[in-house]
């Protein structure tokens, strides 16, 4: 694989102004160097996403990212070019599975346009109905595939080990409060709903502390499942992470 061309890096953009800059040189010797505000400040997974997809749009192709850590710091992504790994043996990501709701949407759009013409026509108006069906049986396959890829999302945020890889969520201000039903995940303290099953998936958030147990083991955790091990840890300890550990 090619080095890496482009860095996405989060972080101030303007005075009080948090969001992603985007830096690189095409082929060509031409040079970009663009900002933009954060997409979404209260879910760091979909944030991230969004980030990528406007960064490969500027670039103008679909990038192989790959979260790198920096002298403490998230270099968030760096990418090479999604031609220099073979397809057949790369890991779909988040925006691979978000281009086939583009082809489902797409594909929906014709059939609409079909049925809408069967419709219109005294004698062909009786075979329309199945039409409608396939519209729904789209948007369904359109949900499921958005739900994969926020999962995927986060696993792979995950995988790293730059984020939290306790294997459940937490409300990240009130900790071990969560509930979940039907696909959605409320805070029983503040109310906060996230729109996926957060406590059946990895948790994700910033790490911040290190849990060890009164064996000697230890873990790295977020600040909200730090404080879940501090009221439940008997004989261990929980500290902050300093800046090298981070």
């Amino acid at each position: 694989m090619s080095f890496p061309r482009f860095k996405l890096v989060p972080g101030p953009i303007d005075v009080d102004v948090f969001g992603w800059e985007l830096t690189g040189d095409r082929v060509t010797g031409e040079h970009i160097s663009e900002c933009h505000r954060t997409f979404h400040p209260h879910d760091d997974n979909a944030d991230i996403e969004a980030a990528l997809t406007w960064a490969d749009g500027i670039i103008g192709t679909k990038q192989v990212w790959t979260h790198v850590r920096e002298r403490g710091f998230d270099r968030w992504r760096e990418a090479g070019t999604l031609a220099d790994e073979p397809a057949a043996d790369r890991e779909p990501t988040p925006a691979d599975l978000r281009a086939l709701i583009a082809d489902a949407t797409a594909l929906q759009e014709r059939i609409r346009d079909a049925e809408r013409r069967l419709r219109d026509r005294e004698e062909t108006r009786h075979t329309a109905f199945r039409l409608g069906d396939a519209d729904g049986q789209l948007t369904r396959v359109s949900e499921a595939l958005e739900e994969t890829a926020g999962e995927l999302a986060r696993v792979r945020a995950v995988r790293d080990g730059s984020v939290c890889a306790v294997p459940w969520g937490v409300c990240p201000e009130h900790g071990n409060t969560l509930t979940s039903s039907g696909g959605r995940t409320p805070c029983k303290a503040c109310g906060r709903t996230w729109n996926y099953d957060r406590l059946g998936v990895p948790c994700g958030e910033p790490l911040t502390h290190k849990v060890t147990d009164a064996a000697g083991g230890s873990f790295l955790a977020c600040t909200a499942h730090a404080m879940d091990a501090t009221e439940r840890l008997i004989g261990g300890t929980v500290t902050p992470l300093d800046s090298t550990e981070a």
